[in-house]
């Protein structure tokens, strides 16, 4: 008997098996594989296939125990400095080998191909090398056609007898939907699959002890499959009773709050599963078990959730490193049902040092992104997760912040250049009308002071602002939601969102800043084959200053024939409420919009001197309007697990002032001088703001617990006249042109817009966390 041969013996035999095989073929020339010994190590699997091929090599892989060698380890030919694999990790074994080939058969007979022939006839072995590689021949076969699909009830009548009290038109459409159409290829997979979605299908209609059994008869001569499903639903039945074991702290009434459902309603099993979804929402607990205990099987259900609750109070905390944010860190205290009820109250604390103020990973050269993002963020969070309704939560927010904004110069007079203090509170509303499918709606009080320099005429770096600090209120009503429908909304590879949001300033209590705002993203997803997607995302938005906002915003640029003192007051009024709009105008640009720029510095931008930095850095000028949009090839990763995801991309926006008086002025593409007494004669140095932005480039993801990471290089295929030279350079050749106006016999046509160019400046490495959009 062969079982009684010793697995060792097998080994011995296995390889002389191999060998009389590849005799047999037009590869006989190769080495004999005889020769292979424990030593052997599989140098490649390839795949050849006769007729026909259903299936794609790397999903044959997945089903095999033999590996190979990867992408990875093919570069380390091409370059030496790429990291060695030990080829002993792959390890050839004729005995796997042999296992494989019925592994491959089971699945080509589980997937409707009923005589598949697999063999490796043309595997190679090097006696160099002492590799192999595995050559495998694949003819599929005809495949197993289904030629009719039935439901009956067990009492051998058409299921359609089950359902004439009112269920009649809802079995039918699922049926449409859920049946293998005759001219389908069988699957076991699929027959198993519309098994357990009757079931589910059953149990959702209020039989909640619902069974379905199905089987097949098949005909081998003609390769033909006939299909029977066999229902027996059961009574139906209500909720008779909701057990709730393992709580502590939280009163079994406020689980049942969350339930949608109460006892005496009609039993649906989807309503059982969002429940156990509503009570992890909570992040009370660190399991959460909805199941049906073992019961008669009658017109009433108990149901029972078992929980365990985490720790009621938590302290965590994170430190990092950013581009711009430099060292980082953050901390935050939970306190998980305070006074009860579920409700979640949290105090954090968020610094962003901004240090060091060069970028040591910088690959590019030169800190081009503009001065160091710091921020010091003090908030307490209340969030009360029932208000009605399961559907409805809400949050209050104080808080209390100091940070840098990159679109305000520094203050050089205080901590860090620190130029910016907040302190106000969020309130928030969250209505739920699907899973992933919100209405958000928020109000924003602010109490904001931007800090400006306090002597206007004495440094390169003073704003058009003749004042010490602007101190205004902010008051913001937000709305914004997400519609659409997708195969998986962490996910999403088939379908389309719809992100629609709008912006209110100035209608609630006292505002200086008064201004509407609407968005609007459409994105969507189509799978072209089993792992191949495209993704494209439109995008636009604009906004509409109103009161006194809009008359400070749109006083006409032209200053010419006006004196002196006029222009600075008109300049610093102008200057003073752009920056209270700088949170609020559109700018483009990061790894999930333009790519190929820095965040917010695709479109206009100025040139200006940081005491923080002590180089010259680009500032964002903001527009009035934007759209755009992406398109992203979604590819697989070749030699690489499902892990591993590649992607082309195209990014495109345009960026309009519009009406709006932005410093400088829209149009402004070359030196535009301020008077001395406005600007100490420095020059303003800008692009347009009107611009057409388009980037393109490839990456790479890779999925992990906490979604995607992402690492893209992308190229500048329009940029402007700033983009491919350093800040420094246009920054130090406008300071010669300002010293060669004082002397007559000097030539000053030479415009800062001549400081070399850096063609590597077209590229930038982009680094993020989640899908793209």
């Amino acid at each position: 008997m062969a079982d009684s041969i010793p697995n060792t013996l097998l080994r011995r035999i296995a390889p002389l098996l191999l060998c009389l095989l590849a005799s047999l073929s037009p590869a006989a020339a190769q080495n004999s594989l005889q020769l292979v010994n424990d030593e052997t190590t599989v140098r490649e699997i390839s795949w050849n296939f006769v007729d026909t091929k259903t299936f794609d090599a790397d999903r044959l892989e997945r089903q095999i125990a033999t590996q190979a060698p990867g992408t990875f380890y093919r570069l380390k030919k091409w370059f030496d400095w790429f990291p060695r694999i030990d080829p002993g990790q792959y390890p050839f074994d004729a005995v796997t080998l042999q296992k494989d080939v019925v592994r491959l058969r089971e699945f080509y007979n589980q997937n409707g191909f009923l005589t598949p022939r697999i063999d490796y006839p043309a595997s190679q072995y090097d006696t160099s090398s002492n590799t192999i590689h595995i050559r495998f021949v694949v003819n599929e076969g005809p495949p197993l056609i289904v030629t009719n699909t039935s439901f009956r009830a067990a009492e051998g009548d058409s299921a359609a007898v089950l359902f004439d009290d009112g269920l009649g038109r809802e079995w039918r459409s699922f049926k449409k939907n859920a049946i293998l159409q005759p001219g389908d290829r069988y699957t076991q997979f699929k027959r198993l699959q519309i098994e357990e979605a009757t079931t589910t299908w059953l149990r959702n209609q209020g039989y909640a002890f619902a069974e379905v059994n199905s089987s097949t008869e098949i005909d081998t001569s003609a390769n033909r499959a006939s299909v029977q499903f066999e229902l027996s639903p059961g009574p139906e039945a209500r909720f008779s009773e909701i057990e709730i074991d393992g709580t502590t702290s939280l009163a079994p009434k406020i689980i049942r709050r969350e339930l949608p459902f109460e006892e005496g309603d009609r039993f649906n099993a989807s309503k059982v599963t969002q429940g156990q979804r509503e009570l992890f929402g909570l992040n009370l607990f660190r399991v959460a078990l909805a199941d049906i205990p073992s019961q008669p099987r009658d017109s009433t259900v108990t149901v029972r959730y078992r929980v365990r609750e985490a720790k009621l109070r938590t302290l965590s905390g994170q430190i990092g490193y950013g581009g711009r944010p430099g060292v980082f860190g953050e901390s935050r205290w939970t306190h998980r049902n305070f006074y009860g009820a579920a409700r979640n109250l949290s105090v954090g604390v968020i610094a962003e040092t901004g240090w060091p103020v060069e970028d040591p990973f910088n690959l590019f050269g030169g800190n081009a992104s503009g001065d160091p993002q710091r921020r010091f963020r003090l908030s307490t969070t209340l969030r009360q997760p029932y208000i009605f309704t399961t559907r409805l939560s809400g949050s209050f927010e104080p808080f209390f912040q100091e940070r840098l904004s990159d679109k305000l110069v520094p203050a050089s007079d205080r901590f860090l250049g620190l130029n910016e203090r907040q302190f106000g509170f969020n309130a928030g509303l969250i209505y739920e009308m699907l899973p992933f499918r919100t209405l958000n709606f928020q109000y924003t009080f602010t109490r904001t002071q931007q800090f400006t320099a306090p002597d206007p005429g004495s440094e390169p770096d003073q704003q058009l602002d003749v004042g010490d600090s602007d101190l205004f209120d902010k008051s913001i009503v937000s709305l914004n939601a997400t519609f659409g429908k997708t195969d998986d909304f962490l996910n999403p590879t088939r379908g389309f969102l719809i992100r629609p949001s709008a912006e209110l300033g100035g209608t609630i209590l006292g505002s200086d800043v008064q201004f509407g705002r609407l968005g609007l993203d459409i994105t969507g997803y189509l799978p072209l084959t089993d792992n191949v997607e495209i993704a494209g995302r439109l995008f636009g938005g604009r906004i509409w200053p109103f009161g006194d906002s809009r008359d400070a915003l749109t006083i006409p640029s032209d200053t010419s024939g006006r004196p002196a003192d006029e222009i600075q007051t008109i300049l610093g009024d102008n200057f003073t409420y752009q920056n209270r709009f700088s949170d609020y105008l559109f700018y483009a640009g990061g790894s999930s919009d333009v790519r190929g720029w820095p965040p917010d510095l695709a479109g206009g931008k100025v040139v200006r001197f940081s005491s923080v930095t002590g180089t010259y850095v680009y500032e964002a000028i903001g527009a009035k309007t934007t759209v755009g949009a992406n398109i992203e090839l979604r590819l697989p990763f070749p030699g690489l697990s499902d892990d591993f995801r590649t992607a082309v991309f195209l990014d495109a926006a345009r960026l309009d002032a519009g009406s709006l008086d932005l410093t400088p002025p829209p149009g402004a593409t070359d030196v535009v001088t301020f008077p001395a007494s406005v600007r100490g004669g420095q020059p303003v140095i800008a692009t347009d703001t009107e611009q057409i932005l388009v980037g393109t480039g490839a990456g790479m993801r890779y999925k992990t617990p906490a979604g995607f990471i992402r690492l893209d290089i992308a190229y500048k295929l329009t940029p402007d006249r700033l983009d491919l030279r350093q800040p420094q350079s246009v920054g130090d050749r406008a300071e010669v042109r300002e010293s060669e106006q004082d002397d007559p016999n000097q030539n000053i046509e030479r415009p800062p817009f001549d400081a070399d160019k850096r063609f590597i400046r077209r590229f930038r490495l982009h680094f993020g966390i989640g899908r793209t959009f």
